[in-house]
């Protein structure tokens, strides 16, 4: 895909706009990047588009704290399945219209910000963990390769698992920049993954971290709680219009 100086621009806005809402609630950077994007310029470009960032920043989560080996040992298979899967995902891709996709894509970001408006958390007993752990890993890379969004079943299930919120935090890190990484080495095997989009998302990452300061003095003045439900409402919104855009109910 070429980038003329619109879509550049265009990707500029989407990237500030993301690491404001993500300096405001600690979150959303992905999910925001990938609904806005595909909704204007496709879902494989998208997808290219968020896939460094997002490992990027989410590998600075991933490394913070000292709970990485704790997780890694517990949830191990999670993690694992999440990451291969990916591949899966990906391959799945090739074959599937793009239209598909992108419905896919907005079915997420329904449910993730239904969740986030009625406080959904899943609840598994100990005994099954391990055995959803790893369904649920494969269920997120697969969703990962087709979609680009890492939150879906992912996050649900490591909400379940009763940890602490630095535990939390530090796993989905962890979630998110294996999935990124392993959706990045896809979209490359694909050739979705070219220089000049590398090189644009990498120069977007400029406007996100300026967005996140944004955020951060915004964060001070505003209840977290009524933006947290902006957000989700706003995530709502975009997930059902890109539904109904690609699966031609509204044209």
């Amino acid at each position: 895909m070429e980038y003329d100086v619109s879509k550049v621009v265009l990707i500029m806005l989407v990237f500030l706009i993301a690491g404001t809402i993500k300096g405001v609630v600690g979150l959303g950077l992905p999910p925001v990047v990938l609904g806005l994007l595909t909704a204007v310029i496709g879902i494989h470009p998208a997808m290219a588009m968020v896939a460094l960032p997002a490992f990027i920043t989410n590998f600075y989560q991933a490394a913070s704290g000292n709970n990485a080996k704790i997780l890694g040992r517990e949830y191990w298979v999670f993690f694992l399945s999440a990451t291969l899967f990916v591949g899966v995902g990906c391959w799945m891709a090739l074959s599937v219209n793009h239209q598909y996709m992108a419905v896919m894509l907005g079915i997420l970001l329904t449910v993730y910000a239904v969740a986030g408006l009625s406080n959904f958390r899943l609840v598994i007993q100990q005994r099954w963990q391990s055995i959803c752990g790893a369904v649920m890993g494969t269920c997120n890379g697969i969703f990962t390769g087709l979609t680009g969004s890492s939150a879906v079943p992912g996050v649900f299930y490591l909400q379940s698992l009763g940890l602490s919120k630095e535990q939390l935090i530090q796993a989905m890190g962890i979630l998110f920049t294996f999935s990124s990484a392993g959706l990045s080495v896809g979209l490359y095997l694909q050739n979705q993954l070219t220089f000049s989009s590398s090189a644009i998302s990498l120069v977007a990452l400029i406007p996100a971290v300026f967005g996140m300061c944004i955020g951060a003095l915004i964060r001070k003045r505003l209840s977290i709680k009524a933006f947290q439900t902006t957000f989700y409402i706003s995530l709502l919104i975009l997930g059902l219009f890109i539904v109904l855009k690609n699966s031609g109910i509204w044209s």
